[in-house]
């Protein structure tokens, strides 16, 4: 081989390892650059998974907060419930004629004061009967606290629990103050009171 054609195969190879140069150093490029947007795509991916994972996180967090508070309430509801009918059975146990006839003026005369009739019959429970000094007394409170006159009679006819019930004397309309009508008018009153205490 001569020089020319020495020459020729050089510059075919020094053209060649430089083609095989840019070649490979593109390569290395566009694999960096794959690299590179493998580890971004990943980078985004995991923060985007962190971020549904926080909110899921945070939707448990907040329906184990709502269950809880649910939970609570309800055994608060459920103590209070339970209170209510404890101190319910206690009154119920203590109430007794001795007990209640010192009220019985006083519930006389809110009866009639409810109806607002000028005549009304009382009656009452055998265990704790009402007689004609109540009949006056609540006639006179009556008289205290609206100026109106009533006539009260008492009516042979006994109620089944303790208190009184007053009727017009045509039996067509009346008002119930048994204790436990009175204490159904207060349940409200006892319940927040437990609820306060409780």
């Amino acid at each position: 081989m001569d020089n020319t054609d020495n020459r020729l195969l050089e510059g075919i190879i020094r053209q060649a390892e430089q083609t095989a140069q840019k070649v490979e150093e593109d390569a290395r490029l566009q694999a960096k650059r794959i690299v590179d947007d493998a580890h971004k795509q990943s980078a985004q991916e995991i923060a985007l998974e962190q971020k549904s994972h926080q909110h899921k996180l945070k939707q448990v967090e907040l329906r184990l907060q709502a269950n809880m508070s649910s939970v609570k309430r309800k055994a608060s509801l459920k103590q209070i419930d339970e209170s209510y009918l404890s101190v319910m059975r206690r009154l119920r146990q203590k109430m007794n004629g001795k007990m209640i006839e010192p009220h019985l003026s006083a519930w006389i005369a809110e009866a009639a004061l409810g109806l607002d009739l000028k005549e009304a019959k009382v009656s009452s429970n055998k265990q704790c009967p009402a007689t004609e000094k109540h009949l006056k007394e609540a006639a006179a409170l009556v008289k205290k606290h609206t100026g109106s006159e009533v006539i009260l009679s008492l009516d042979p006819k006994p109620i089944r629990s303790l208190g009184v019930v007053l009727s017009s004397l045509d039996d067509k309309v009346s008002f119930n103050n048994q204790v436990e009508i009175r204490l159904r008018r207060f349940d409200r009153v006892i319940r927040t009171m437990i609820q306060e205490h409780t």
